[in-house]
């Protein structure tokens, strides 16, 4: 997760200058009154509250005219790391605060925490923090839709666009209040998605570079990332609303001949205002003072970090794994020769040929790309989405992840001779 970014005062930029990095354990604390005034109203002393507390007066606040809204921060809690405090929010006093953080099965590595937070008005109105999800898919061997993959992430299609997405998680799992739920309008969201796009500028470069090298070999790779700004309409126990979505997702595919084959996306941030149909809800000061009091816990923030770093090492070391067992005899000998040499030699050349290696294992890994040896001896790298690669020794290659299958023995590529190449450790 990233840092809490600048603030901003526009309505749609204001969903992201702050990050829900937590959620409530099963155990709420008692909430503590708010030591300091958010932005988008005046802040005054409440009459009969706590030393400490303070009221945000504003023109939203209807529901109590006399002493305004008092905001009470709400630790949010981690069950999964002894129940600490991931990070706080500020609720206004009457407000309900519902969901809270899990830890799903340890399948879905990529997705360690689900955050699902939405905090909700008397009359209605509501921000909802809603969790970030990790998906792959592969159309040459299709999963189950939202089950676990190998690759931690759960299995789905890349979607049109984010709202027939939207659409399809709703059909899927319906809330069985919600009725008449339609998609008003989806439209870009040009500012953050100029933000986004160039936080990702070494990954776009990355991949113009890689599909140089591989347009000639009939693949390459798609990547994009943006924000978009989805409009909702439907009633909820019979009472209508409108809900403005903000999702920021990106997505790292593979295309052959020209059609997507597999790849993974991802929403990392998606975040709404709700309120009455007609009204400025966007613009509400006590549902922009919500999101902008989100203070992470640095203490938690470390950890999840570390989580990342250490997951990132494994993921290397499982790449290398993966394709090496039938070469352990032969690797155990390289590694008794090359230890003679080191004696001999110093083993400075060869402790500085690993550094090298580690750093081109390094770059492989942030393009996605395994090198190969190709029957000829040269090296040419391939995307790392697969398993098992043929090559016919003419530029041709066959990638899959079916330890079953043989391209000598299909009768549609059988014509001429394949060879199994292994990655490089």
């Amino acid at each position: 997760m990233s840092k809490l970014m600048r603030r901003t005062t526009h309505p749609l930029l204001a969903l992201f200058t702050a990050l829900l990095l937590g959620a409530c354990g099963s155990e709420p604390d008692e909430p503590r009154p708010y030591a300091g005034g958010p932005e988008g109203g005046e802040t005054v002393r409440s009459a009969g509250q706590p030393d400490g507390a303070r009221a945000l007066r504003t023109a939203a606040t209807a529901d109590r005219p006399a002493g305004g809204v008092v905001m009470r921060e709400h630790p949010l809690r981690d069950p999964g790391m002894n129940n600490i405090v991931a990070s706080v929010v500020l609720v206004p006093e009457g407000w309900q605060l519902e969901g809270g953080l899990s830890r799903p099965s340890n399948q879905l590595y990529n997705m360690p925490v689900l955050a699902d937070v939405k905090i909700t008005a008397p009359d209605g109105r509501a921000v909802h923090f809603f969790p970030s999800l990790s998906f792959e898919f592969n159309h040459a061997s299709p999963g189950q839709a939202l089950q676990p993959t190998l690759g931690g992430n759960l299995y789905l299609a890349l979607p049109e666009s984010p709202g027939r997405w939207f659409l399809q998680m709703a059909q899927m799992s319906p809330d069985p209040t919600v009725s008449n739920l339609q998609l008003v309008s989806e439209e870009p969201v040009p500012e953050l998605t100029q933000q986004l796009r160039q936080q990702s500028a070494q990954l776009f470069q990355i991949v113009e570079q890689g599909n140089a090298t591989t347009a000639s070999m009939g693949f390459g790779q798609s990547f994009d990332t943006q924000a978009t700004k989805l409009v909702l309409s439907y009633q909820q126990d019979g009472k209508a609303f409108e809900e403005t979505v903000l999702i920021a997702w990106q997505y790292m595919v593979l295309v052959q001949q020209g059609q997507v084959a597999s790849g993974h996306w991802s929403v990392p941030l998606m975040r709404s205002f709700r309120g009455a149909p007609g009204s400025d809800y966007m613009n509400d000061p006590v549902l922009k003072a919500i999101v902008q009091s989100i203070r992470a816990n640095p203490a938690w923030e470390a950890e999840m970090q570390r989580y990342w770093r250490e997951l990132a090492r494994i993921k290397q070391k499982g790449a290398s794994d993966r394709s090496a067992s039938w070469q352990q005899h032969n690797r155990k000998m390289q590694q008794i020769n090359g230890e003679i040499s080191d004696i001999i030699a110093g083993g400075y050349q060869r402790r500085s040929a690993i550094q090298d290696g580690m750093h081109s294992r390094s770059v492989d890994a942030l393009r996605d790309e395994t090198p190969y040896t190709t029957p000829s001896g040269e090296t040419v790298k391939l995307p790392s989405f697969y398993d098992h690669v043929y090559t016919d020794g003419n530029g041709t290659y066959i990638l899959n992840n079916d330890s079953l299958y043989n391209p000598n023995t299909d009768p549609s590529v059988n014509s001429r001779d394949w060879n199994r190449i292994e990655a490089q450790r």
